[in-house]
């Protein structure tokens, strides 16, 4: 809270739960070579054999972007020497939208396994098609909860409050995705059910009275 002599300034949150409508894998593709150009072939092979795959499973071409290509030289130190090349490593990563009824975990499956050791996966961000109405919910607690914490300070200072002379509104992000535990060495026999749980959406209002 901060406050002048005639007003009083306090910040609200509010959060609600709602079901995920899809969401996006982040699929990494990473190849180690002695030469960028072998090194580039491999991760090309391994990203060419993802796309198929996801493209035979019935994953349309559209919700498949391809977010970044990395050379990174691979060194060693040398006694006398100082700093040798020893490789160069490749990577790429694709993100890859899946509804939750779409057999996402033979679809994920499939796609570790089309890559053998130069495929991961980074994790899931569950995603709200319109979290429209979610945030309208988590607005008006957070207005509440603003004017509730207003009121209790306003009575403390044995004053009331007066009209609202500004409202400055910020959303409150739930930072990294949730983890998927998968590695290259899961199979396609192995059947990981992914459901959709519920994602929070929270909104922060900063909201100024007058005091009376």
């Amino acid at each position: 809270m901060t406050e002048s002599l005639n007003s009083i300034t306090v910040t609200g949150q509010g959060t609600v739960q709602t079901a995920p409508d899809f969401f996006n894998i982040n699929i990494g593709i990473e190849a180690q070579q002695s030469t960028v150009r072998e090194a580039y072939a491999k991760a090309s092979e391994a990203l060419n054999a993802v796309n198929a795959k996801l493209l035979s499973l019935g994953v349309a071409r559209e919700v498949i972007n391809s977010s970044s290509l990395d050379v990174r030289v691979d060194t060693r130190w040398q006694e006398g020497t100082g700093s040798v090349v020893t490789g160069y490593t490749v990577s790429s990563t694709l993100s890859v939208a899946l509804r939750y009824d779409q057999g996402a975990q033979d679809i994920i499956a499939a796609v570790v396994d089309t890559g053998n050791n130069s495929v991961r996966l980074n994790g899931l961000t569950p995603v709200l098609a319109n979290p429209s109405a979610a945030q309208d919910a988590a607005r008006a607690i957070a207005w509440a909860d603003a004017l509730r914490a207003a009121e209790l300070y306003a009575v403390l200072a044995g004053r009331t409050l007066g009209p609202v002379s500004s409202v400055c509104e910020g959303a409150i992000h739930d930072g990294a995705p949730r983890p998927m535990l998968a590695r290259a060495a899961m199979s396609t026999d192995s059947s990981m059910a992914i459901e959709p749980g519920q994602s929070n959406v929270s909104m922060a209002v900063q909201v100024t009275w007058q005091l009376a």
